[in-house]
């Protein structure tokens, strides 16, 4: 994300999500030499610096920004130095101009039908090979996991890493030789050109000047919390922009979509992801949950998932209530805690039912003291706000 959270290499942290279903945060300190640094969103996310959400000036889009961000949080969970994040990039760049493969050659029917109903970016058809490292499931002839192990970027990314850390010497090797040491590919030597490209992409993403810079990896971890950024103070009748400062365009209104009610309204943008939430107005938080019906809201879920992921409900006066649904991780607040307006409760997140990092916004009206938010007291929130002096 863009909110500065500390000025100077030596304080505070910078944090990464893991999609494999952990939090992975970079000590400051690990940035030797780099002058300021910003809390890092997660993978899929953005990073210290212009982060994945995308750079106008980089050759990556923001969805191959996102997968390049899973291998580097991948590579600090697995206490991998930077060295191995460049060659596990120039790996992807090479096998899949890091975009998530799946296959459809006919010679292996059960890839095929997997991979095929999984969230992809391309479809290929060399032998049974799937995702960002087009590595071999063990549905087709290979063994290195399942399609769907192989299709996460950060199940098949920690699978390289693995690999290429029982490769002797693989720290001082070129990077087409400790790239052909995992990968065995058919071109050996194709890896090598993109070791600038690998490098130039993961400065960019964990916000630092070269990548000699970055150093090694410390050992002591802690989170950017919501002390990373300031309270908004509200208007004059008490509410505000769940979004405040935030630059994002209204995506999905409230309404019928799909043969059903969208209950509320969804706010993104190309930057979006990590930026904080803001609790609408006072209250008292009710719920802060993960629901994805898969049970993981650390990784970023998808339409076939089912709920909101990490989310908060906020009970107001008059009997109102608020919802925020998608967070990126566990909200910063909890059930029963009471929030002033403008409070941060979490960061902009894809957990859940979501195709993409946005906030589900909704608010809820007429609740009596036993009642709960659902679909049969939601309202539009774009009036609601506009009439509360906190427009949307």
């Amino acid at each position: 994300m863009n909110q500065k959270a500390v000025t100077g290499a030596a304080a505070g942290v910078a944090l990464i999500l893991l999609m494999f279903g952990a939090i992975v945060v970079l000590p400051m300190s690990l940035f030797a030499g780099i002058a300021s640094a910003s809390c890092v969103g997660r993978g899929p996310g953005v990073g210290a610096g212009v982060g994945a959400g995308g750079d106008p000036d980089s050759k990556w889009n923001a969805q191959q920004r996102d997968h390049a961000l899973a291998i580097i949080s991948a590579g600090i969970e697995q206490k991998v130095p930077p060295r191995g994040w460049v060659i596990a990039l120039a790996t992807a760049m090479q096998e899949s101009a890091l975009k998530m493969y799946a296959n459809d050659n006919p010679a292996y029917p059960r890839v095929r039908e997997i991979s095929l109903s999984l969230p992809h970016d391309a479809v290929g058809h060399d032998h049974d090979s799937v995702g960002l490292f087009q590595q071999r499931p063990i549905e087709g002839d290979g063994g290195w996991g399942t399609v769907k192990e192989l299709m996460t970027a950060s199940i098949s990314a920690t699978k390289f890493y693995r690999a290429l850390m029982q490769v002797d010497g693989w720290q001082t090797m070129p990077v087409s030789e400790a790239a052909q040491a995992v990968q065995r590919s058919a071109f050996p030597d194709a890896y090598a050109k993109w070791e600038t490209d690998a490098k130039t992409l993961a400065v960019e993403i964990v916000g630092a000047d070269t990548i000699e810079a970055i150093g090694g990896l410390g050992s002591t971890f802690a989170s950017c919390g919501p002390g990373s950024f300031p309270a908004v103070p509200p208007g004059a009748e008490g509410w505000v922009n769940p979004m405040h400062g935030t630059k994002y365009d209204l995506v999905s209104p409230y309404g019928p979509r799909g043969g059903a009610l969208h209950a509320g309204v969804d706010l993104s943008g190309a930057d979006i992801r990590g930026k904080p939430i803001y609790a609408a107005a006072d209250g008292e938080v009710t719920v802060a949950v993960c629901n994805a019906s898969n049970g993981n809201c650390n990784v970023d879920g998808s339409p076939s998932i089912g709920g909101c992921g990490w989310y908060v409900d906020i009970r107001h006066a008059g009997g109102i209530a608020t919802r925020y649904c998608h967070m990126l991780e566990r909200p910063y607040v909890q059930t029963g805690q009471q929030v002033k307006a403008g409070t941060v409760i979490g960061i902009v997140g894809s957990s859940g039912n979501s195709s993409g990092p946005h906030l589900h916004f909704q608010i809820h009206v007429g609740l009596g003291s036993d009642d709960y938010p659902h679909n049969g007291n939601a309202i539009d929130p774009v009036p609601f706000l506009a009439a509360a002096g906190a427009p949307l």
